[in-house]
């Protein structure tokens, strides 16, 4: 029996030799390839850091690290965190679109409409917040919204350590890194597996809560395979030689040609009748 589902691969599409020539479809398209893996990786490794500082520095908030990453909806940094996620969701869902048969398009399809569902539907309120729940919250209740919540923060971050092997094995045969993905991978799932264990037993770090720090390491181990990436595709293109000594001096002049002056001197050969020695020069016996 035939299977219905068409087989997904591994491959992409054939790198082309250079990013330079402009002209080239091919090459627009690693471009805006390249731009998407640069700027979700971006976003991931940028996010927890600007988080703090926001909420910290900037609008001088009283707690400077949050239970988790998902309770910074609930800060002043609330916008900047739901814009940041709106971003890579929107980005992950548009990865790869042209080229529905390949495991990066449907895991980071999947990827990006779980983490759009984390930015829209917030985690509980934590108990020195005094705002009003969201729409969502006073309609379906906070508990509710709370557990698909999580229940997209799973599936996200999950759908991101199998692209991390997704990238490392497509690495191994073309020539990249794929011991670096491969490491980025077993990250996300160790820091998953700590989250889920830190829930029974006390994992947390000095004020670091194990979730926040679970959440952390993901988003950063995410975050450095997708810049790694963009950073071997821009390797990729040949560099500009630079001109040599050559071609960056200027071109005689065409139509004129350079006459010497003739010379009076004894010593100028051109002032000599032919086999004639120079002054104080016998000629060589034969």
């Amino acid at each position: 029996m035939k299977n219905p589902l068409p087989a997904l691969t591994t491959e992409t599409f054939e790198r082309p030799p250079s990013l330079r020539e402009s002209a080239d479809p091919v090459v627009l398209y690693a471009r805006s390839y390249l731009l998407i893996r640069i700027v979700v990786g971006a976003v991931g490794v940028l996010l927890p850091i600007v988080l703090w500082v926001v909420d910290a520095l900037v609008l001088r908030g009283s707690i400077t690290v949050r239970g988790s990453l998902s309770a910074y909806y609930h800060s002043g940094a609330r916008d900047l965190f739901v814009g940041a996620l709106c971003i890579t969701g929107c980005l992950l869902l548009t990865y790869l679109a042209g080229q529905r048969r390949t495991w990066d398009y449907w895991l980071s399809s999947v990827a990006g409409a779980a983490v759009l569902g984390v930015a829209l539907l917030p985690t509980t309120r934590p108990d020195f917040y005094t705002g009003p729940p969201t729409p969502l919250q006073a309609r379906w209740g906070e508990q509710t919204v709370a557990v698909l919540h999580f229940t997209c923060a799973g599936v996200f971050i999950l759908s991101l350590a199998a692209l991390c092997f997704v990238f490392a094995a497509r690495d191994r045969r073309h020539g990249g890194h794929p011991r670096l993905h491969r490491t980025c991978g077993g990250l996300i799932l160790a820091a998953v597996a700590w989250a889920v264990v830190g829930f029974v037993v006390d994992l947390d770090v000095g004020w670091l809560t194990s979730l926040y720090l679970a959440e952390v390491v993901s988003v950063w181990s995410f975050g450095t395979s997708w810049l790694v990436k963009g950073a071997d595709l821009v390797r990729a293109a040949p560099r500009r030689r630079p001109l040599s000594a050559a071609r960056r001096s200027p071109a005689p002049r065409r139509g004129r040609s350079r006459r010497v002056p003739p010379s009076s001197s004894p010593h100028d050969p051109r002032a000599r009748p032919p086999g004639t020695p120079p002054p104080g020069c016998a000629p060589r016996a034969g």
